[in-house]
């Protein structure tokens, strides 16, 4: 049984590996709708594994570490109920990025997401983030509301692609876990600049 990363009240959280590959394809499988508002089409499971085992930020942003973690309940850890990317020190030191925070939504309304963010947060403080970013995909208001209330502030928009070709907007959030304004955290990461290209 793999070695939990953090635990919080119902939750285990743990790394993910090719030992989860079956279990990840039914949580694709499950869970498709981000991937169909991002991409515009369905996931193909193995594909979708593969990358979310392996995909990584480009280099050029400088990271010390990207972790691919699963969470399932404490009583019952052969099935996952959450997947999340983050990565240590992105862009600068001290910086985690949350590329991907997503809760089966079958286990919708529960506060697992609640719960699953805050042991994240916590931690990412014990590992010496200063700061938070993620991206939130226009339209999806739901994610929106979520990061809005865990005390996340938007600091750009930004124009992406998915690898379908599908046009998309991205709302650039940030939260600081150190006393830091909005205006400290753009001089210290200026790509989160609205300015900057």
């Amino acid at each position: 049984m793999t070695t939990p990363i953090f635990q919080v009240e119902t939750l285990v959280v743990t790394h993910a590996g090719v030992d989860d590959t079956q279990a990840l394809k039914t949580f694709c499988r499950e869970n498709p709708d981000y991937d169909v508002f991002l991409n515009g089409e369905l996931p193909d499971e193995s594909e979708w594994v593969d990358d979310f085992l392996t995909d990584e930020p480009p280099a050029v942003f400088g990271w010390s570490r990207t972790l691919k973690l699963i969470a399932a309940y404490k009583h019952d850890r052969d099935k996952i109920v959450a997947i999340i990317d983050v990565t240590l020190d992105m862009i600068v030191p001290g910086i985690g990025h949350i590329g991907l925070f997503q809760v089966a939504k079958k286990h919708y309304g529960r506060g697992l997401a609640h719960q699953l963010y805050i042991g994240l947060e916590n931690w990412l403080i014990e590992h010496g983030m200063v700061a938070l970013r993620l991206g939130v995909l226009e339209g999806n208001s739901r994610g929106m509301a979520f990061w809005v209330r865990h005390g996340f502030v938007e600091t750009r928009l930004r124009n992406g692609m998915a690898p379908t070709g599908k046009q998309h907007q991205s709302h650039v959030m940030f939260k600081p876990l150190t006393p830091m304004s909005l205006d400290d955290y753009r001089a210290l990461v200026p790509r989160d600049h609205p300015d900057t290209v």
